[in-house]
């Protein structure tokens, strides 16, 4: 899932302009940046998927599960 910025606004360093991609593996992040509406809306569906893939990504990269 893609997350788009709304606003320009600087994060963790990376200054984003409006329209650009963020990429993160940072769930809590992603949450913070969605409460301060710096990002396109997401509902709590949204973030459930996106905090599922991200998990996702994490085992895989343990090895531990595919």
């Amino acid at each position: 899932m893609k997350i788009i910025a709304i606003k320009d606004f600087s994060a963790s360093g990376v200054n984003y302009i409006a329209g650009d991609e963020i990429k993160t593996d940072n769930f809590e992040a992603i949450v913070k940046l969605n409460e301060k509406g710096l990002i396109e809306p997401l509902g709590y569906k949204d973030l459930v998927l996106i905090k599922r893939e991200l998990e996702k990504k994490e085992e895989n990269k343990d090895g531990s599960k595919i």
